[in-house]
């Protein structure tokens, strides 16, 4: 065992994101490599990881796995990644620390060590970066006596067994509320898992057949990747492929500080506010401060809100770069190989006592909305960036503040249940410089999963969908509007009872934001309905009942009777009784541009598709026409708007007086608990 290691935390290891410094073997083995035999193991090993990702998901049985947040990776003998097949792409970057791990603490412990058929489990959030229900296993893999790499996947897992169902603990006090909490540790060896240890794990989950089916899945999907590695050592040799993965990592660096290079010098300013604590509508804070020079992204934080010692939406300051990598793979170096090696132009500077670089035993569980929340704001400066060079690049947000349904209990087969509902996985892109968001397009951090079949969910799960499609007047306006999200109703159905809630945040703060004069998408609530007679009238037939959120919004007389209720997405989990109604918004993209240049015949045509309101086509676009045909008058819109951007002119204040006016508002004194100093009036914010 490490010298240093004192069965406690290892904060040195979970410093090393960037790539480890060139081995001696590494360096040596570059001479067997060949530039044109290089590209063609590249695309193999491409192939090998996207192999290992689809089987895991067909394996997996939770519901992260069945619909693609998964990340497979290939990580050199020092724990680096190299090769990465995903859409997830924080779970890839961040899976490097438990390998590292796994090299510094057990390769050379004698009761532990690595041989050929071992495998490794963890998902302590502190070497994951994220919460306890991110969960990953990897294995080594050997050239006759030689550790040549590592192969592993890394998914969300939906239940844990903390305090609460459904791998999110709303009321978390501590990590110990949080459930499974397991560092690195060898649950196979010689080719067979250890059925003691797997004992274990499943007697601390509420859903043990789901939590082994997960790990022998993503052990099945390593195990045929070792077979194509193995493959591809004996063709080529061992010292070919350990110098052609490490050219990798190079190649990725070397490319990674060129385009960054190109980019304008400048600094760039994006604060991200939070509207929860979890368990209560608080106000946060997140400071954000990209500045580019030369070839270095450096990533700051100073000013955000201090540590909550008792409130689950702390973060690792690993997380929070493992999401920065989520813009950095998916969006700038979207044409670059993602691994590891990016980060070698990535600089990072955290403060101390901030929640969003968590120390101690403050609970994390809420770490995905901070996360998520600090991730919009890197897109915000990220799209002022790179304008100037790629402007296609430069995107309004998609949805970025969940809208999870966390469910725990047992199905209408008896069964014990826990995990969350897939419709994180259909929110709306956002507006870009030449088009309109996508609609209903994924989640933006799991671009490539599904949110997949509603009877496929239902034949496991105890609730029945009531509807399931585009959430109307979800995105946010502009020159380009952002893409709808999905909304979706759910009923309580074949058992007794159910226990539910939900994670995220932007009920009462705008949670996605728009670029360039677009605006925010707009807060969205639980609705809930306790004692529903929806059974009763879908059993007579279902006249009446809405069918998507907007009939939900609306106002009107409902149908279904029964204690309607409203809440914050984020909703601390309790009974529903079998019966009663769930109704939940995932809302869409951010807008880009501002409103009064959108073309006219685009507005319409989302009024003609129920996408927009006719409402907003007056008030928001300024777009007169026919209420009959719904055709624009161009004229007197072209009249209307010049109007209004008169109205603006005439409301425009000089730069020193609307500061002074800003600088004197305040919010109220019961949001401000956890936010930290606050500028008195007067004071710059």
């Amino acid at each position: 065992m490490n010298a240093s290691f004192r069965y406690g935390r290892d904060h040195e290891v979970v410093q090393r994101l960037r790539p480890e410094p060139l081995t001696a073997r590494e360096q040596a083995a570059q001479a067997a490599v060949d530039d044109l035999d290089f590209e063609i193991f590249r695309h193999k090993m491409d192939m090998v990881a996207l192999e290992g990702k689809e089987t895991t998901m067909k394996l997996g049985a939770s519901t992260a796995m069945r619909w693609g947040d998964v990340a497979f990776g290939i990580y050199t003998a020092q724990g680096d990644l190299a090769v990465c097949a995903t859409g997830i792409y924080h779970h890839a970057v961040l899976s490097q620390i438990p390998v590292k791990y796994i090299v510094k603490h057990w390769r050379n412990e004698p009761s532990v060590g690595l041989h050929p058929g071992d495998a490794f489990f963890y998902n302590d959030p502190f070497y994951g970066g994220v919460h306890n229900a991110d969960m990953g296993l990897s294995i080594p893999v050997f050239a006759d006596d030689e550790l040549v790499c590592f192969i592993g996947a890394a998914v969300h897992t939906g239940e844990c067994g903390g305090s609460e169902p459904g791998g999110t603990v709303c009321g978390a006090k501590s990590r110990y509320d949080e459930g499974l909490l397991v560092p690195p540790i060898k649950i196979g060896e010689q080719h067979a898992l250890k059925e003691d240890i797997l004992s274990m794990l499943s007697t601390m989950t509420r859903d043990p057949r789901t939590m082994m089916l997960d790990i022998k899945a993503r052990l099945a999907a390593s195990r045929i990747a070792e077979r194509r590695v193995q493959e591809i050592i004996a063709e080529k040799g061992a010292d070919f492929f350990v110098g052609a993965l490490r050219r990798i990592l190079s190649m990725t660096a070397d490319a990674a500080r060129k385009k960054v290079s190109r980019l304008n010098d400048g600094i760039y300013r994006q604060p991200r506010f939070m509207d929860t604590v979890g368990p209560e509508s608080q106000l946060l804070k997140i400071n954000i401060e990209v500045e580019k020079r030369g070839e270095r992204i450096t990533l700051r934080f100073h000013g955000s809100s201090p540590m909550l010692m008792d409130r689950p939406v702390n973060s690792y300051f690993q997380g929070i770069i493992g999401l920065a990598m989520v813009y950095f793979c998916g969006w700038f170096f979207h044409d670059l190989p993602a691994n590891n090696g990016l980060l070698e132009s990535v600089d990072w500077e955290f403060p101390d006592n901030s929640f969003i670089n968590a120390q101690g035993d403050v609970p994390v569980s809420y770490a995905p909305a901070t996360q998520v929340a600090f991730t919009q704001g890197m897109f915000m400066c990220g799209a002022r960036m790179i304008y100037s060079s790629d402007p296609l690049r430069a995107v309004a947000s998609w949805f970025s503040a969940f809208a999870v349904t966390l469910y725990g209990g047992f199905n209408q087969l008896g069964d014990p249940v826990a995990d969350l509902t897939p419709e994180i996985n259909a929110t709306g892109a956002g507006a870009r410089s030449d088009m309109d968001g996508v609609d209903v397009a994924g989640a933006f951090f799991a671009t490539l999963s599904d949110c997949g079949d509603v009877e496929a969910t239902e034949s496991d799960r105890p609730f029945l969908y009531l509807f399931r499609n585009q959430f109307n007047h979800s995105y946010g306006h502009g020159k380009y509007r952002g893409g709808a999200g999905v909304g979706y109703g759910l009923m309580v159905h074949g058992v007794p009872w159910l226990g539910m809630g939900g994670m995220g945040f932007g009920s009462q703060f705008p949670s996605t934001l728009g670029i360039f004069g677009g605006r925010a998408a707009p807060p969205a609530f639980l609705q809930m309905v306790r004692g529903s007679n929806m059974g009763a009238l879908l059993a007579s037939g279902g006249e009446g009942l809405p069918h998507n959120m907007a009939e939900l919004y609306g106002g009107g007389e409902q149908v279904e009777q029964g204690k309607r209720e409203y809440a914050d997405v984020s909703l601390p989990p309790g009974p529903f009784m079998g019966g009663d109604t769930y109704y939940v918004p995932v809302t869409g993209g951010a807008g880009y541009g501002d409103v009064l240049e959108r073309d006219p015949h685009a507005v319409m045509k989302d009024v003609r598709n129920n996408l927009t309101s006719a409402a907003a086509a007056r008030d928001v676009y300024l777009v007169a026409y026919d209420p009959d045909s719904l055709y624009p008058d161009l004229e007197a819109t072209a009249e209307l708007r010049r109007a209004a951007r008169q109205e603006r002119l005439r409301r425009a204040k000089p730069y020193a007086e609307f500061l002074a006016g800003w600088n004197a508002l305040r919010p109220p004194a019961q949001i401000l608990r956890y936010y930290g100093d606050y500028p008195l009036p007067g004071q710059p914010s």
